[in-house]
């Protein structure tokens, strides 16, 4: 006998039900003891297996703070293939903040493809790297030196710093948010949709250098691992390789070896201080590079390394205050334009999107308030006089 319900306007989705719940941060037995019902119960609505009943769901829609349509939207169909999923975090990640990640990140996506209905966004221009024989189980630092100035040529970028990295990957046609997470062991995710890039980063950390770096990691997983099977990353030691030729792909894309080694001219840590501010990558990132291309002798790089650990500069450096960190703003540009264009009213997108108002700002970067008071203008004109 089949237990799942058919479902109607008069029965919740399921799957949006686990996605709010996820989002919020709760467990089963939490939403449960926060609406009176057991968490066989809610296990059951998330299955699809029963429905809440009228006085329940309105528990759900007061704890779980999300529109009463949203729970009755369909999920999306997924009608092109989505890539593998690249975290990147450290080893004490916890699997709830991932999740709570992918979750918004589902989220971030129906934005986006609402948007693509009016807006023409610009194309994913990837280059695509098949003659240079990029071996997934054996990519060598060479190759990769190799690829991060292909892809600056490919853009037309020299071999100075990039002003704006952000902004350049989201002129590349790349989907990219930026947000808090509460989740301090998550830096960075990507993904493939269909042809097109997605990038969710962690906005925890309010340190320029660090986003800057973790977009241009997020980029070299697209660039170099879209061969890669998400079962690939349960491996630790293949995840452990993987980030590490992410990393340096960031680096040599960061800081090309041609032009950036030619500005490294002492070894004294303040030098480095000097050429942060030019190049906007951390002094320790910096360090690791001239390390990576052989610049220094091994005693230099220690004595380097202990000047950093000495000034107590590993969790934070000197400028990570003053440089104003990257934020996207492709999204954001696209709500605008509908509405200053009257294209959309605040209340049409909201009643479209079926979304809290708070995450609809905050994953698409417009300012608190934007939609909730779009929504209470009402449009009037003032009488010629004659």
């Amino acid at each position: 006998m089949n237990n799942r319900l058919t479902y109607s306007k008069k029965n919740i989705v399921p799957g949006r039900l686990r996605q709010a719940r996820i989002i919020r941060g709760l467990t089963m037995q939490e939403l449960a003891d926060a609406i009176g019902v057991t968490r066989q119960s809610v296990s059951q609505y998330e299955l699809g297996q029963s429905n809440p009943s009228p006085a329940v769901l309105r528990r759900i829609l007061i704890t779980l703070n999300f529109p009463r349509g949203f729970f009755f939207k369909p999920m999306r169909i997924k009608n092109v293939p989505s890539g593998t999923a690249f975290y990147r975090s450290y080893a004490t990640a916890k699997k709830k903040g991932k999740e709570q990640i992918r979750e918004r990140y589902e989220l971030f996506i129906e934005i986006c493809e609402y948007l693509s209905r009016y807006i023409i966004f610009p194309k994913a221009n990837i280059p695509n790297f098949d003659k240079l024989d990029i071996r997934d189980d054996n990519i060598s630092i060479e190759e990769i030196e190799e690829i991060a100035n292909e892809v600056r040529r490919y853009w037309g970028l020299g071999l100075g710093p990039i002003s704006n990295v952000t902004l350049l990957l989201e002129k590349q046609g790349f989907f990219i948010t930026r947000n808090i997470t509460n989740e301090q062991d998550v830096d960075g995710f990507s993904n493939m949709e269909g042809n097109r890039p997605f990038i969710f980063l962690s906005s925890d950390k309010e340190c320029a250098v660090r986003t800057r770096f973790d977009v241009a990691h997020e980029l070299g997983h697209i660039i170099l691992h879209q061969g890669v099977e998400q079962e690939d990353l349960m491996d630790r030691e293949y995840f452990k390789k993987i980030e590490s030729e992410a990393h340096k792909f960031a680096a040599a894309f960061l800081l090309p070896r041609e032009s950036f080694i030619n500005e490294v001219y002492s070894t004294s840590i303040d030098h480095f201080l000097s050429l942060k501010e030019r190049w906007k990558v951390s002094i320790a990132a910096m360090v690791m590079r001239c390390q990576d291309v052989g610049l220094f002798t091994e005693s230099q790089n220690l004595y380097l390394q202990k000047q950093i650990s000495q000034r107590r500069w590993r969790k934070k450096e000197p400028l990570d205050d003053t440089l104003t960190p990257e934020n996207p703003v492709l999204i954001k540009q696209a709500f605008e334009m509908l509405l200053k264009n009257n294209v959309l009213t605040a209340h049409q997108i909201l009643e479209d999107l079926k979304l809290p108002i708070e995450e609809i700002e905050s994953l698409a970067n417009l300012e608190p308030g934007t939609l909730s008071k779009a929504s209470q203008v009402i449009p009037i004109n003032i009488k010629k006089y004659r």
